[in-house]
Parts: C-alpha cells; sequence; structure tokens
C-alpha cells in the first residue's frame, strides 16, 4: 500500500474548454472542492461543471509522489492552465511543490505542510550574489508573482453536445448542433483522427474521448464543445 499524505492543488487560470478535463484529473487523484457552492443561480451554467480557480482543492489520503505525476498530466493535457500542486511532509520526506505558469514552464521545490517552499543555507548562499532575475527565478517568486495577478473566480465548461459517430456508415451526429435548427449530421470517414479533424471543419471540438456505448454497437459518443467565433 502507498504511503499517504495531505495533497492539494490550487488551479489559477484554466480556459472554460479545459475545465472538465482538469476536475476529472483532479478528482481522479482523489482532489475536491470543499468551499461554500457557487452562488450563480444561471440554470444555464449551473448544469455545467464549475472550476474555482484560486481555491483549494484537497484530500488527507493523497499518494506520495502524485504531485508530480498530477502535474505532469495538467502540463500535457491542459497547456494552458496555471496551478499549484503540493503535497504534505510524510514519514522521512519533506514535502514536494509544484507549480506552473504557461510561459514561465514548471517548478518545483520542497515544502512544508502549509505549502511553504523549502531551500536549504546553501541553496540562499549561492545566490545571494546573482542577478536580481537569477534569484526571483531560482526561488520561485516568478511565478508567484505571476499567479498573484490572477483572479479568483469561478469558470464553467462551455455549453456541450452529444456527438454521435456511427463507424460502418462514417456519419457523426451533434445533437443540437445546427443553431437552434435541429441536429447536425455530417460524412466523416476514416479514423478518429479524421473524425475529429471533420468536427473541427464543422465548427465544434472535443470535450472528452470518444467511447462506445455498448460492446456490440457501432456507435461511438463523446461530448463536444462549439469552437467560439473571434
Amino acid at each position: 500500500m502507498p504511503d499517504t499524505t495531505c495533497g492539494t492543488s490550487i488551479v489559477h487560470a484554466c480556459p472554460p474548454h479545459r475545465v472538465r478535463a482538469v476536475l476529472e484529473a483532479l478528482h481522479g487523484y482523489g482532489l475536491y472542492y470543499d468551499g461554500p457552492a457557487d452562488v450563480d443561480t444561471d440554470s444555464d451554467t449551473q448544469v455545467r461543471k464549475a472550476l474555482h480557480l484560486g481555491e483549494p482543492y484537497t484530500d488527507d489520503e493523497f499518494c506520495c509522489g502524485d504531485a508530480g505525476r498530477l502535474a505532469d498530466w495538467l502540463i500535457t493535457f491542459a497547456p494552458e492552465a496555471a496551478f499549484t500542486i503540493y503535497e504534505d511532509p510524510a514519514r522521512e520526506w519533506v514535502g514536494t511543490y509544484v507549480t506552473y505558469v504557461p510561459g514561465l514552464g514548471s517548478f518545483t521545490a520542497d515544502c512544508d505542510n502549509q505549502g511553504e517552499m523549502l531551500f536549504t543555507q546553501a541553496q540562499v548562499l549561492k545566490m545571494l550574489n546573482e542577478p536580481e532575475d537569477v534569484r526571483q527565478r531560482a526561488f520561485g517568486l516568478t511565478w508567484k508573482a505571476a499567479i498573484d495577478a490572477m483572479p479568483s473566480q469561478v469558470v464553467h465548461e462551455p455549453e456541450s453536445h452529444a456527438a454521435h459517430w456511427n463507424r460502418p456508415r462514417g456519419e457523426v451526429t451533434i445533437v443540437g448542433g445546427d443553431q437552434g435548427a435541429g441536429d447536425l449530421t455530417f460524412t466523416a470517414p476514416g479514423d478518429s483522427d479524421q473524425v475529429d479533424a471533420a468536427l473541427t471543419k464543422h465548427g465544434f471540438q472535443l470535450a472528452g474521448d470518444w467511447g462506445r456505448l455498448d460492446d456490440t454497437a457501432h456507435i461511438w459518443r463523446t461530448d463536444v464543445y462549439r469552437i467560439p467565433e473571434n
């Protein structure tokens, strides 16, 4: 059984079309929001997943080492998001702190059980005569400054549509996708990459992976988002 500790993740910035993927990743690692509910009562947004930016998602049985694994996943599959993940010290180990901001990359340090970064005396002394910008990066202050400028808010995923792919027919139907005129159906022969390209051509992008409706059906299903108009 793996060693566990307390884990915390704070998402600082996330575009709406990545909300679902980020939440699924956090929940997959046992991290959940435990603060006050979103006061937005608009029924159109309440049915969508909501991500609380700047708020902690926590778990008191977080597996040691998962901070780095979760960070790697988010960087790969939600590269526009900015986040901080830290796990408390456990047994003989110090805690692990990972933060990521697009354009700056990731920064990793040891930390205490409050998520405060820890540096050795040798690390501090080594930086004394370095230029200010080098010291700022060495101690993670460049990332902190960028994060401090990001507002805390609730971000909802966009409205999604169910998409059905009939593979033998090479046909995709997006439920309610024809701008209020009903379902949108178009031909999309080929593999999943070609189908995804056809979705993009028709103004949609994937919200999740394709999944088979059942073991015998030739129909696959996923949710899609409408690509925002510039």
